[in-house]
């Protein structure tokens, strides 16, 4: 008997606690990271590529991967008010992930900051991130 009595406890415990999982899955009030991907890279000797050009997101937390199909090292930059914050590095031909960033609502500079080769940014590593 006292068998029967931990498995029905324990069908409970594990039940409700796979109930309340699901609950705290599903919430549509929990914050989301956005995810934005960048591409860079180089098209010829003197183009550099920077895509895409415009990213709308809604305020909150924002994460940016960066992807480097180019030759040479690039990252990804904003201008926040009077600072510039460099949210990811990537070597040439790999990849990178910034740690979610927090945004208000906004137009925001995005760019390569890098300046090997000239500056990156007034060579078209540039785009605008629209955050509504």
């Amino acid at each position: 008997m006292n068998k029967k009595l931990i498995a029905a406890s324990l069908t409970v415990v594990l039940g409700a606690g796979y109930a309340l999982n699901t609950f705290a899955q599903a919430r549509p009030d929990a914050p989301v990271t956005q995810k934005v991907m960048i591409t860079v890279g180089e098209s010829g000797k003197d183009v550099l590529t920077f895509e895409p050009k415009e990213v709308t997101v809604n305020s909150g937390k924002v994460e940016f991967t960066l992807v480097n199909k180019g030759q040479n090292n690039h990252n990804v930059s904003i201008k926040l008010k009077d600072k510039e914050v460099r949210l990811a590095r990537a070597e040439a031909g790999k990849s990178t992930t910034s740690e979610p960033v927090e945004l208000a609502a906004g137009t925001y500079d995005i760019y390569c900051a890098f300046t090997s080769g000239g500056n990156h940014k007034e060579r078209g590593m540039a785009g605008k991130l629209i955050v509504k």
